[in-house]
């Protein structure tokens, strides 16, 4: 499986020449798992997860952009069962520009994980979602508010079509999760979203205008190397039509207590041809927290002064205490 980790990396790199991409893209990919596949629904060490993230992108210009999403997914098995079950939902919102061009999305996912051996699971997965995009109309400035001499604001806009427009949209992924303990894990797969090319389009004129599909490979790899202090290494490529994104995160989990139940990441992360940002994250038992903070190295930082902007990711895990005769002790 390492080895297949190499190769998925190389073919990251060999895809280096684009790295511009489409649709909610996080720096911190890993803390969004059901936009990255359906297959990593229930693909985790607990009963269920709840995660929360939030970007702000380019605020340093007029045109900035604000994604966002909550979600949750659940796992559920049963004790003389090799096989589990994940169900999860997930909200999506994004906002962007003078019109405030916006996207709603409500996503449900469904997942089975297939034990192969001691540690080693394939899980197949697929995600439904409704979506409403939308635009604010009455900020548009159209050519027949110039009265001739001009510009004149109380003229009301020219119609340009509706402002808001609805569509059903399919994914579905595998996911190939290898664990030998809770410190020594790693996940490959691969996601693909927009998978029947919605019509993604406001005018009622017949013109074409699909969303293209999106397809994401990833490796995510948790070592242990020391009593105190793990390597978590995360590659990313994303391909949707024409637009390509790389991304690599390289983070040190050190232990804050001999229990190891709080921990400290120190991170960067590097999107090819465009930015690089440093990382902290804090986790205290089941709550984790991570901040992060793009700086632009593209062209576009001539527009931004480098400044790509924040981003915050809230994880909390509830893990049920297993049954059986003999209960643990809760000062555990």
């Amino acid at each position: 499986m390492y080895r297949f980790l190499l190769a998925i990396l190389f073919m990251i790199y060999l895809a280096k020449p684009h790295a511009t991409g489409q649709d909610i893209h996080y720096s911190q990919f890993f803390n969004s798992p059901l936009n990255l596949n359906p297959a990593l629904t229930g693909q985790f060490n607990g009963n269920m997860r709840i995660h929360a993230n939030y970007k702000k992108q380019w605020a340093s210009v007029p045109v900035d952009y604000q994604s966002a999403d909550v979600g949750i997914d659940f796992k559920f098995y049963k004790n003389n069962r090799n096989n589990y079950l994940g169900i999860g939902a997930l909200l999506n919102y994004d906002r962007a520009g003078d019109l405030n061009l916006g996207m709603t999305g409500i996503n449900g996912f469904l997942s089975y994980a297939l034990k192969m051996s001691e540690g080693k699971y394939l899980t197949p997965g697929v995600n439904v979602a409704f979506t409403q995009r939308s635009y604010d109309a009455t900020s548009a400035l159209t050519g027949n508010q110039w009265n001739g001499r001009t510009f004149d604001p109380s003229i009301a806009p020219e119609f340009v079509g509706a402002d808001r427009t609805t569509y059903l949209d399919i994914g579905v992924g595998l996911n190939y999760r290898g664990q030998k303990h809770y410190r020594k894990h790693i996940d490959l797969g691969i996601g693909l979203y927009h998978i029947i090319s919605p019509t993604d389009q406001f005018s009622s004129i017949d013109i074409q205008s699909k969303r293209p599909m999106r397809m994401t490979i990833y490796g995510m790899l948790n070592q242990k190397v020391a009593n105190k202090l793990d390597l978590i290494l995360n590659g990313l490529y994303h391909k949707q039509d024409a637009y390509r994104e790389i991304v690599g995160n390289l983070q040190g989990k050190l232990y804050l207590n001999k229990n190891l139940n709080s921990a400290l990441y120190l991170g960067i992360g590097y999107r090819w041809e465009d930015a690089w940002y440093p990382m902290v994250a804090l986790e205290i038992g089941r709550i984790y927290a991570a901040l992060s903070y793009d700086r632009t190295i593209s062209d576009w930082q001539a527009a931004n002064n480098g400044d790509g902007g924040p981003e915050l990711s809230i994880r909390y895990i509830i893990a049920k205490i297993p049954e059986g005769p003999f209960k643990p002790c809760l000062i555990y």
